[in-house]
């Protein structure tokens, strides 16, 4: 919990160049997975769902991350973009580095190496995620209603049987 609040309050928003994506939106990315790099702060920063998608499945991507956060993300076509850390400006001390690992190089990939990664199939479509809430709604909203004509019901009782309050 305390790793991933500081890379939250390090990075504020999505590291890929140009995103602004907050905090809220982003996902925590290992820069040398696992098992080869260890889950720490010089080995991890915040993307955007679509740009940790990008930089995990799409060949030709690749980003270095120094140990004060600063992270260098390479493109396909070969252009290089540096981003550093929008946490920093506000807390120096995020800045810090937060030590050197010693990560093996990464290696080249081979042609069609990625032809097995793809994207996580969702067992269910939006569609049925957003039925399946709106059908939840509904019956939280039935149920509160029917609580409140209860009360209702009970207080139209209460009026009855006991009448006014007296003057005191």
């Amino acid at each position: 919990m305390a790793l991933s609040e500081f890379i939250r309050f390090r990075d504020l928003t999505c590291r890929f160049p140009g995103c602004d994506a907050p905090v809220q939106r982003c996902d925590i990315d290992h820069t040398m997975p696992y098992p080869q790099g260890p889950t720490h702060p010089s080995n991890t920063k915040l993307y955007c769902r679509a740009h940790h998608l990008v930089k995990t499945f799409c060949p030709g991507w690749s980003d270095r991350q120094l140990p004060d956060g600063t992270v260098e993300i390479t493109t396909p076509t070969g252009h290089t973009y540096t981003t550093e850390p929008h946490g920093a400006a506000m807390f120096p001390t995020l800045a810090t580095p937060t030590g050197n690992l010693h990560l093996p190089e990464p290696q080249a990939p081979t042609p069609n190496s990625n032809r097995g990664a793809k994207k996580p199939k969702r067992s269910r479509t939006r569609e049925q995620d957003r039925q399946d809430r709106i059908a939840e709604e509904r019956r939280l909203r039935a149920e509160l209603n029917n609580d409140l004509a209860y009360e209702r019901h009970y207080q139209a009782w209460l009026a009855e049987e006991y009448g006014p309050p007296p003057p005191f």
